[in-house]
């Protein structure tokens, strides 16, 4: 048996080494938006004839599409809001003229009390409809000088 002594080592004889260099390259593109760089469309049409036709086809047809969703949606806002109103004014003149007959009929504190309700309630409404289509409208405007501002 051999034992290893301290002291006593030898390094491995150098050996050479010959090393190669590799560079790598590489690009990273990207687009914001319904419809990619022309230079993009022109690589897809390289890579399939016809693709860059389909693809802004693709993005008219979105569009109109939610530009028509948009439209439906806004219709039925204004749909809503009008016949919101209708009936508010309807329950709310109801209260009144049940207050008007309730003091007529002798009830003048319960009729105070259904016509007043009714009256607050009318001015309620009126007050809470405009200040929150001005929020809306100040909170779209926001948007909008957001959207401007990007």
């Amino acid at each position: 048996m051999s034992k290893k002594r301290r002291g006593n080592f030898h390094p491995p004889a150098q050996t050479h080494h010959h090393s190669k260099q590799i560079q790598v390259a590489g690009s990273v593109s990207s687009y914001k938006g319904p419809i990619p760089s022309p230079a993009m469309l022109r690589e897809y049409d390289l890579v399939l004839p016809g693709s860059a036709d389909r693809i802004i086809t693709m993005a008219e047809v979105q569009s109109r599409h939610r530009q028509d969703l948009e439209s439906k949606a806004i219709t039925s806002d204004i749909i809503n809001a009008r016949t919101g109103l209708h009936y508010g004014l309807i329950i709310g003149l109801a209260a009144i003229d049940g207050g008007c007959v309730c003091i007529a009929l002798g009830q003048q504190v319960g009729g105070s009390i259904i016509g007043g309700t009714g009256l607050t309630s009318l001015v309620g409404v009126f007050v809470y409809g405009t200040t929150s289509r001005r929020k809306e409208r100040e909170r779209r405007l926001g948007m909008l000088a957001k959207g401007e501002a990007d």
